[in-house]
């Protein structure tokens, strides 16, 4: 693998794979970064959105927006740099107390795209003045993960077929998606030959983007008490949906 690559690979395992943030230090922080959307969504022909940033605290903050090329490789997600990929504008904002701020994510080409292309934006609140930062109060930094797609016209709706890997010691859920729209997996069970279910996740379980593949680890000690599984239950882009599950071993 390409160095950079590697390096996004370990940036994305850093991360929650959700419009989630995450803060390091205590939480007495003067500025807090918030978002406005969970994701953005270019429909076809559209050449921009918007992304509503906010500050909550009581001191600006800056903020830095970055856009990556999302790939997924079947066994985990990769972010790498594209020149095609969307372009932030601008990339680095200030936002007042208790202000917000709008950011333009621009296609750099009005040409129509022959299949769903998939991003990632990352917000990153920067560190303020170190000086400021000393004694009582804590500087806190926030980071943002959104999913971001340009749709294609007449795109097919996602189509996912999944499979049970059982072998080695982390068994996991295996997803491909032949659609041409990515397959977002909410809450997500598993339910045995003998009606019995295994909750693997409440909320979001993560994407399976178009024409790719995605390996979900599974607990092995929980899937254990679950006898053979048969069939995924799971909200799909929003939707119920029953998916009959093969098994790999």
């Amino acid at each position: 693998m390409h160095p950079h690559r590697r390096l996004m690979a370990a940036v994305v395992t850093a991360l929650v794979f959700a419009s989630t943030a995450f803060a390091t230090g205590a939480a007495h922080a003067r500025g807090q970064l918030q978002t406005r959307q969970t994701g953005i969504d270019l429909p076809a022909g559209t050449r921009a959105a918007r992304l509503v940033l906010a500050n909550t605290g009581d001191a600006p903050i800056l903020a830095q927006i970055r856009v990556y090329a999302w790939h997924q490789d079947g066994s985990d997600d990769q972010l790498e740099r594209s020149d095609d990929a969307l372009v932030a504008s601008p990339p680095i904002v200030e936002i007042a107390p208790g202000g917000e701020q709008l950011v333009r994510l621009v296609r750099p080409s009005a040409a129509a795209v022959p299949g769903e292309r998939a991003y990632r934006v990352v917000v990153d609140e920067l560190p303020g003045d170190p000086v400021a930062g000393e004694g009582s109060a804590v500087t806190v930094r926030m980071r943002y993960l959104l999913p971001a797609f340009v749709r294609a016209a007449d795109a097919a709706p996602a189509q996912l077929h999944c499979e049970l890997e059982r072998q080695g010691e982390q068994p996991a859920l295996a997803c491909r998606n032949s659609g041409g729209r990515a397959a977002r997996l909410g809450a997500t069970r598993l339910i045995g030959r003998g009606g019995r279910e295994l909750e693997v996740t409440p909320g979001l379980l993560g994407y399976v983007l178009a024409g790719s593949a995605r390996r979900f680890p599974l607990d092995a000690a929980r899937l254990a008490a679950l006898d053979a599984p048969a069939k995924l239950e799971v909200s799909l882009n929003g939707q119920p949906a029953a998916i009959d599950l093969a098994l790999h071993r």
